[in-house]
């Protein structure tokens, strides 16, 4: 008896080729494709450009980078400089107290208001309500340790400013338009009122 081996790729042997040949040619039909497609984009047939062109002009330009508002303030009911405290965000961070420096003001130059008056007017914003660890106008165990290191060193921390454990003291109260004796004249009212 012969035993007789059978191969199974001798009968499909002309189907693989048929097969190949075919997506060769599917293949081939699609590189062409493609490539035409690109050529028809490449050369031009289509309108890229043209948005371009309009986006670039003076006028869009302008009116892209217009701004979205404006804000116009009447000078006649401008109200008259304020002092107003900003409170801090944070309690790491001394708080900063804004205030607001009349335009006619002259560094340096002494006021006619007097004491009280330069209270009034730089001064009451914080220790008026003891912002920023401010100690209250009239408020005697506040001033007393001050009052104690004697009228040098408040005169210092106020006219140089002072940052403690208390607090913050800006140098002239965040005026630098004030006068060291404008300074030196709020003191002693402060202090008067603490006695």
């Amino acid at each position: 008896m012969s035993q007789s081996h059978h191969d199974p790729s001798d009968e499909s042997g002309g189907t693989n080729r048929l097969k190949m040949a075919i997506a060769v040619t599917v293949g081939a039909f699609a590189l062409i494709i493609g490539v035409f497609m690109l050529a028809y984009f490449a050369v031009g047939s289509h309108t890229v450009g043209k948005s371009v062109d309009s986006a670039n002009t003076p006028e869009a330009i302008a009116k892209r980078i217009a701004p979205v508002s404006t804000l116009e303030v009447d000078e006649s009911k401008k109200p008259a400089p304020a002092l107003i405290p900003v409170a801090a965000t944070s309690k790491s961070v001394a708080p900063i107290v804004a205030v607001a420096i009349p335009a006619a003001a002259v560094a340096g130059a002494p006021s006619a208001a007097g004491g009280e008056g330069v209270y009034k007017n730089a001064c009451v914003a914080c220790h008026g309500a003891g912002i920023a660890g401010a100690p209250k106008s009239g408020d005697k165990a506040a001033w007393s340790a001050r009052i104690a290191q004697g009228k040098a060193m408040l005169y210092d921390h106020a006219i140089r400013g002072y940052q403690g454990k208390a607090g913050v003291m800006p140098a002239k109260g965040g005026n630098a338009a004030l006068a060291d004796a404008d300074v030196k004249s709020a003191v002693d009212y402060m202090v008067s009122l603490a006695k």
